[in-house]
């Protein structure tokens, strides 16, 4: 089995790709872990809440792997959460950062191409766009490769189809 993870600013199509992904590849995704916390506690999560999340993102990808079939589709990992923290409170809590050094067999960067959406949860789009800077320097800075896409769920799906092509169940449209 191989992961698949895709980062990206909030709004970003993260969520709308790990489905749609997971659709057609016949197998499960991960859900952001982060976003149910926040939920759950109405609001910032505090830096020992963030470490939590990224430890739990991670056992959350380990329960799921005994389901996938391929591969799992991870919808973040815990480099959103680096990035979370970061912007929210300034710091890198080296168990953190351990954490968002996670290799995946594919890192999958949704560019800020989609119209931004407020759900009652994200910030704005210029929250969106420092996210995913940071995002990519720390890709860097980590030496994880990555691969970027842009446009609609099936611009991405068809960006991707070289590298999952023959483990698709479903055809991406031409």
């Amino acid at each position: 089995m191989k992961t698949l993870c895709l980062l990206g600013g909030e709004s970003s199509g993260k969520t709308t790709l790990a489905r749609a992904l997971a659709e057609r590849l016949g197998t499960v995704w991960v859900p952001e872990y982060g976003r149910t916390r926040w939920e759950e506690i109405g609001g910032v999560l505090s830096v020992e809440e963030l470490i939590r999340v990224g430890q739990v993102q991670v056992e959350h990808e380990e329960q799921f792997a005994a389901q996938a079939r391929d591969w799992l589709i991870c919808d973040t990992s815990a480099l959103t959460t680096l990035v979370y923290c970061e912007l929210d409170h300034g710091c890198a809590p080296p168990e953190l950062a351990r954490l968002a050094r996670r290799p995946y067999d594919l890192i999958v960067l949704c560019e800020p191409d989609f119209e931004f959406v407020q759900d009652g949860c994200r910030r704005d789009a210029g929250f969106t766009s420092a996210q995913h800077l940071r995002a990519v320097e720390l890709l860097g800075e980590f030496g994880l490769p990555y691969v970027s896409v842009t446009g609609t769920v099936e611009q991405r799906l068809r960006q991707l189809a070289e590298y999952l092509s023959p483990h698709l169940t479903q055809p991406v449209a031409a």
